[in-house]
């Protein structure tokens, strides 16, 4: 019986026209994985698409190749216009654009009937769709809404690092144990085209190793992670490049934030969880919005490495409190995601507790983490 990988070989072997999708929410890991592997694809004389429904941020436009990324499908499928011409033959074909219109001219000895005119879906462009750090198909956003057809008729190969993942696959490449997707790449491409990583494509699967170990802090640092990095290194990684981008580089405001939010950390030191409170006045003083907050626990991570679970609440307008919260232990998140609703996306949960202040929603969760311990 042939391995996952044996199967996800096979698969795009097979294939000729391959699409990419990536989840909404991208990551220098979800983003440096695909890249790194149209690279590899694009070699091989396969045609790749690349696409998710958001474009990449800001700190991610150094990654080679970045340019390739859409946010929405560029080729779906061909629609045919068929004529039955046998009882009428076509002596001649034109066509014309007026503004907004096509127009197709058929010259023929005869008239030709609207019954004889069929319009219908031809084949779908793709032959292999390629999901990269995605639990399911609904955290692609409008690339799966909006073309579920071709979702639901399509062979996909599913590759993840998430224990969450919903196998959605026909062939599922999914290691929980992997420290990052780009680990599980590596084998992928090691496995279609043996010593093709070169420098770009080093860079762009180094790039997935430092965000998923946070810079080698966490617990996904692991030594065939921290072995791959060096070969990755030799291959000519720019790791200098990466670190700058990812983590010097910090946007003005964002550290303003952060600085605010410092002030109101809560640190339950037995249960190593780290709480903190924003609130409206905290985005407006700092030109900011909830968007910035990923970096603020970024940040928290880099600042107590030691913390297992992190949890920032803020207020809305309605009486309502958000929460956006990341652990170490993406188990966590999945079971407070089944106790209080919300959706986990790229390790984080985001949930909105309706009707309940902050100092409320706290208590909630905290009753629910000791119940979870």
């Amino acid at each position: 019986m042939l391995t996952p990988l044996q199967q996800a070989i096979d698969l795009i072997q097979k294939s000729k026209n391959i699409l990419i999708a990536l989840p909404e929410s991208l990551n220098a890991d979800s983003l440096g994985s695909a890249l790194a592997l149209e690279a590899t694809l694009k070699k091989l004389g396969k045609k790749v698409e690349l696409a998710s429904q958001e474009a990449a941020p800001d700190k991610l436009a150094f990654l080679p190749g970045i340019d390739a990324l859409r946010n929405k499908l560029t080729s779906l499928r061909d629609f045919v216009i068929s004529v039955d011409t046998s009882q009428n033959k076509i002596s001649r074909l034109r066509y014309e654009a007026e503004g907004s219109v096509l127009k197709i001219f058929l010259a023929t000895p005869q008239k030709i009937e609207q019954r004889d005119i069929k319009l219908e879906p031809g084949p779908f462009y793709y032959d292999l769709i390629i999901v990269i750090d995605a639990p399911d198909l609904e955290s692609l956003g409008d690339i799966f809404n909006s073309n579920t057809e071709l979702f639901f008729n399509k062979s996909i190969l599913n590759i993840d690092c998430k224990a969450g993942n919903e196998y959605f696959g026909e062939v599922n490449l999914v290691e929980p144990t992997a420290a990052a997707c780009a680990e599980i790449v590596v084998g992928l491409i090691e496995g279609l085209a043996p010593n093709s990583i070169d420098a770009n494509i080093a860079t762009l699967l180094l790039a997935g190793l430092i965000v998923k170990t946070h810079s080698w802090q966490n617990s996904r640092t692991t030594p065939q992670a921290l072995n791959l990095a060096s070969l990755l290194i030799i291959k000519g990684a720019e790791q200098e490049t990466i670190v700058k981008n990812l983590y010097k580089t910090k946007p003005l405001n964002c550290l303003k934030l952060w600085g605010r939010l410092l002030g109101r950390l809560e640190f339950d030191d037995r249960e190593k969880i780290a709480w903190i409170f924003a609130q409206r006045e905290d985005f407006i003083a700092t030109g900011t919005s909830a968007k910035d907050l990923p970096f603020v626990l970024d940040e928290i991570y880099d600042l107590f490495p030691s913390i297992n679970l992190a949890i920032i609440l803020w207020p809305d307008d309605n009486g309502s409190t958000y929460i956006l919260a990341q652990s170490k232990r993406a188990e966590h998140l999945q079971k407070l995601c089944l106790e209080i609703g919300g959706s986990v996306k790229n390790d984080r949960l985001l949930v909105k507790m309706a009707g309940m202040a902050a100092k409320d929603a706290k208590e909630k969760i905290a009753v629910l983490l000791n119940s979870l311990s």
